[in-house]
Order: C-alpha cells, then sequence, then structure tokens
C-alpha cells in the first residue's frame, strides 16, 4: 500500500472516529498534521513552504476549535494533499 494511500486511510479512520462521538477532537488533528510534517518531509523543504503548511494546520486547528467542522475537515484534506 502506498504511504498517501496509507495517510488516506488514517485520515478516514481518524475523521470517522471523531464523527461518531459527533466532535472533532482538534489538538489531536492539529499535533498529528504537523508531526507528519515534520517527520515526512521538513528536510527538503524550502522556508516558505514549511510556513505555508503550518498557516494550513492552523486555519484547519481554528476552524475546528471554533465548531466549524466541515472547512476544517477541508483544510486537513487540503494539508494532506499539498503534502504528496
Amino acid at each position: 500500500m502506498s504511504r498517501s494511500a496509507f495517510i488516506g486511510i488514517a485520515a478516514l479512520t481518524i475523521f470517522g472516529a471523531t464523527s461518531a462521538q459527533g466532535a472533532m477532537d482538534c489538538s489531536v488533528l492539529y499535533k498529528g498534521a504537523l508531526e507528519k510534517v515534520h517527520k515526512e518531509e521538513i528536510g527538503g523543504l524550502e522556508a516558505n513552504r514549511i510556513a505555508d503548511l503550518h498557516r494550513l494546520a492552523l486555519r484547519a486547528y481554528d476552524a475546528c476549535s471554533a465548531g466549524d467542522e466541515f472547512n476544517a475537515r477541508e483544510f486537513f484534506d487540503q494539508l494532506d494533499k499539498w503534502r504528496r
């Protein structure tokens, strides 16, 4: 299974679990997104790209914290697609 497929399945599992509970765990999703960026790609990225990924993750966290699950999911999905 490719890494992208694995990440997609992991994201669906996280989102499925949080949807079943009725609320997203914003902190866990945000921390997980940043950990993936740092573990997978941080060495080869330019500083502006790293900053963009952090901003996108923060937008996702802010939307999630505000209770806007739709936009939070969109931002986390964008982050996942952008890193591929």
